[in-house]
């Protein structure tokens, strides 16, 4: 009987221990998901749309990305 209610603790402590250790896993893959980047085109008339969204593209960003006044902002 002792045994057992040792053996149920140790699984208790084993789950909780896994259970923490995925949140942090999903913390971080949130976060690498929210990550964005800005790429500095050098163009005289600014950014052009498709040029942005092909380097994004380049980059691994597969949503693309759009123009702003600072540059392209590519999509994660």
């Amino acid at each position: 009987m002792k045994g057992r209610v040792i053996f149920f603790v140790v699984l208790i402590g084993l789950a909780f221990v896994a259970t923490a250790s995925l949140d942090e896993s999903r913390q971080s893959s949130l976060e690498t998901r929210l990550k964005r980047e800005t790429i500095m085109v050098k163009s005289p008339k600014g950014c052009v749309f498709y040029e942005c969204i092909a380097r994004c593209r380049q980059r691994g960003y597969l949503s693309g990305g759009y123009c702003t006044i600072n540059g392209c902002q590519c999509l994660g």
